[in-house]
């Protein structure tokens, strides 16, 4: 068999509910009958009374075992097919982000799931997660070179999940030329960073709105920037007039990059770098008895399945405990959590918990989510991963 050779799948009755709402992922148990060409495979899928709901890519083998596509019966993803989402899901960040710097494919919000592809101007990073995107990556790519030209394409498949669908985790230059290096733009601020070597893709364009609101509010105040990175928060932070910020971090290489992008932007002089264990760092320097008018905390996520939920929440809520310490009276603290299975609620209380152990309470002056070029699923709220809550501080 081709690889667009087409199999069936053909749902139990009435599990085509969540389809005919606008969800686009069919689990293993709504399965009645599958069959199709491999991992990864196209199928058309039926419901129990044999009306056709449209093509998905499907894997025997996984709890997610198949993701819609289209509502229409197609007989292949022809490179027309491709360019076409891939020129809708521009011609939107054209219009709600502008410039040459976003997320240009942001899986089920674009109706490509699972595919990732991020823009930094000339130069695209893509993230096939599941074994129907990686066998159709040729294809992606030569439609991302078709419509526009990039010098060079990555490819970062690295994420574990891939694991799950049978895949292996590399990461390399796939198309054109380059040595990993990608520049992000946002804001007037110029950030450098890694394709291959740096997380996820290189850039976390989620938090773009909510790193320009604190910029708004930095002017004149000591910043803490935990979890930092390449600087993201920081430096916007230092752009938007504080007096100074500390950039902690545990990997010395995310460090080199927050300070070389720093240095470039020309707010050395207002800077300082602290390479260590967040959690332990926030522990000491609260003994130590520093304080700072705002404290943001981005910690990578600390959940990935439901199993873990419990523990992260008690992670979340320690977090909480350890910054609101080192919060001046009058002070803001900005918590993140990028754990998509964590609601934003659990998250809220984890929070609450722990500014109340520090001895503190608090009022949300904003609740922030993924930025405009992350978009989600009408029918599947779970997609709004990112929880961003901004405290001002009483006691």
């Amino acid at each position: 068999m081709s690889e667009e050779a087409i199999g069936r799948l053909v749902l139990r009755p009435r599990e085509d509910r969540a389809l005919r709402r606008g969800r686009l992922w069919i689990y293993k148990d709504e399965i009645a009958e599958l069959a199709l060409d491999g991992p990864g495979g196209l199928v058309h899928v039926f419901n129990a009374q044999g009306r056709c709901l449209g093509t998905a890519y499907a894997h025997p083998d996984t709890t997610i075992a198949a993701r819609l596509l289209s509502k229409k019966a197609l007989r292949a993803l022809k490179p027309a097919w491709w360019r076409d989402r891939l020129q809708t899901a521009m011609a939107l960040r054209a219009r709600v982000i502008g410039g040459a710097h976003w997320r240009w494919v942001h899986g089920e919000g674009d109706r490509l799931p699972g595919l990732i592809v991020d823009r930094y101007g000339d130069a695209l990073v893509v993230q096939p997660h599941t074994a129907g995107m990686d066998r159709r990556l040729s294809a992606v790519l030569d439609a991302l070179e078709a419509i526009a030209s990039p010098r060079a394409i990555y490819v970062q498949a690295r994420a574990e999940g891939r694991k799950v669908e049978g895949l292996k985790l590399y990461a390399a230059c796939a198309r054109g030329e380059g040595t990993g290096e990608i520049v992000a733009e946002e804001g007037g601020i110029t950030f450098r960073a890694h394709a291959l070597a740096g997380q996820k893709t290189g850039f976390f364009y989620d938090q773009r709105d909510n790193r320009l609101w604190l910029r708004g509010i930095a002017k004149g105040a000591r910043v803490l920037d935990a979890f930092c990175y390449v600087g993201g928060f920081g430096l916007q932070a230092l752009a938007g007039g504080a007096e100074s910020v500390l950039f902690l971090d545990a990997s010395e290489e995310a460090l080199s990059w927050a300070r070389e992008n720093v240095r470039k932007a020309g707010f050395a002089e207002r800077a300082s770098f602290h390479r260590a264990d967040a959690m332990e760092a926030l522990d000491a320097l609260a003994s130590e008895g520093a304080r700072f008018e705002i404290v943001v905390c981005d910690p990578p996520a600390f959940a990935r399945s439901r199993a873990q939920v419990p523990a992260a929440l008690r992670g979340y809520e320690k977090l909480a405990q350890l910054a609101a310490r080192l919060v001046a009276t009058g002070g803001i603290l900005c918590l993140a959590s990028c754990s998509g299975v964590v609601p934003a609620e659990d998250f809220r209380k984890a929070c609450l918990r722990g500014i109340r152990a520090a001895g503190r309470t608090a009022s949300v002056i904003r609740q922030g989510s993924q930025a405009a070029d992350h978009p989600w699923p009408l029918a599947m709220p779970e997609l709004q991963y990112l929880k961003f809550f901004a405290f001002a501080l009483h006691g």
